[in-house]
């Protein structure tokens, strides 16, 4: 069993991963708009949305080079990383005042701890990959016969995987996802290409470990 400050640590992180979402893409919105000059404030950046559309425009923006343009009379790549960057160093109180009312909205209203609880639980027969399967008693057992080679720090417990990477975590987006799947995964496979595809491979590896006794 874990324990609960692991499970509630697990949580943090999820948070600030989360919040640094929201961030990187508000200020890519920001920057591709070329408002970068106007004010803004807390209450702007929490409503602020991630669609469907700026999701697009923001995978698209991460396969280009610097000189490149997402649109003909849009900035350069360059020129965005620049404004984001200077809007980071010129902004420092305004970013911790963004993270504090984040943070709290999150806990509270977005993904509360208890949402989170229902998807990570305390007992390790019942945290089971999304994708091949398998459960963290089962790795534990695996790894107890030899049957895992994995030398990483990581593996030992069911990781959160969000099926959208580029959108913030809540009860919708994410899913558990094995240390093998979720590094699989990355953000090159979709969640449904992993899911129809790859994670039943990783399934079936596991059931043949699992049969040599």
């Amino acid at each position: 069993m874990l324990s609960i400050d692991y499970i509630k640590k697990k949580y943090n992180a999820i948070a600030t991963r989360s919040y640094n979402t929201k961030l990187e893409i508000f200020l890519f919105s920001r920057a591709l708009r070329k408002v970068t000059n106007e004010d803004t404030s807390p209450e702007e950046f929490l409503r602020f949305q991630i669609t469907k559309e700026l999701m697009d425009l923001y995978e698209n923006a991460c396969q280009l080079k610097e000189a490149e343009r997402l649109t003909m009379d849009g900035p350069t790549m360059a020129q965005i990383d620049e404004d984001i960057e200077k809007w980071t160093q010129h902004n420092s109180d305004l970013k911790m005042e963004f993270s504090r009312q984040y943070m709290a909205y999150f806990k509270t209203e977005y993904f509360p701890y208890s949402e989170f609880q229902e998807i990570y639980h305390p007992d390790p027969a019942k945290r089971v990959c999304h994708y091949c399967k398998v459960s963290d008693a089962e790795i534990k057992m695996l790894r107890s016969r030899g049957r895992i080679r994995a030398k990483a720090n990581r593996g030992y417990s069911m990781e959160i995987d969000r099926q959208k990477p580029n959108l913030e975590y809540s009860k919708e987006n994410c899913v558990l996802a094995c240390y093998w799947c979720n590094n699989a995964k990355t953000d090159e496979f979709s969640y449904g290409e992993f899911s129809k595809h790859i994670g039943p491979s990783i399934q079936s590896v596991w059931k043949e470990r699992r049969s040599k006794g």
